[in-house]
């Protein structure tokens, strides 16, 4: 956990730690992830370093089903014993749906400020399911 006000370098540090550095002119000091250089993580493991930033950002027109949906397939195992790549998908989106109160909203679009849709709140916790459903190994919450 990272506590700071804000202007104090927080998101900085945070986006430091997820390897998100591009937008930056230049980072001082070494990351590193174990034995693994941040360039290693950049080109091999991408999909196991997450960062959520503060401002919900997602596809407007997408339902709740269908983001959650989507982020599930990202991470999918390959073969499992008894169920498909889809099935596991379905399952776990159904899971973080209902986890987080958002089976009510399975349908409803995500929306933006021009395109009506769910709640300031709900779109809050479509953010953190759907990071969760990545099945990252170090997940940074900037919020």
């Amino acid at each position: 956990m990272v506590l700071g006000r804000p202007e104090a370098g927080s998101t900085t540090f945070l986006k430091a730690l997820a390897n998100r550095r591009s937008e930056y002119h230049a980072v001082e000091g070494d990351v590193h992830y174990d034995s693994i250089f941040p360039s290693e993580v950049y080109k091999h493991y991408r999909g196991d370093v997450q960062y959520c930033p503060e401002e919900d950002i997602h596809f407007p027109t997408l339902t709740v089903d269908q983001t959650l949906g989507f982020a599930s397939t990202t991470r999918t195992p390959r073969e499992h014993l008894t169920k498909s790549r889809s099935h596991f998908a379905r399952k776990e989106t159904d899971v973080l749906t209902t986890l987080f109160g958002l089976r009510h909203a399975k349908n409803t679009r995500i929306g933006n400020a021009a395109i009506r849709g769910v709640s300031g709140g709900e779109k809050k916790r479509v953010s953190i399911a759907e990071v969760l459903a990545t099945r990252a190994l170090i997940s940074c919450w900037d919020k």
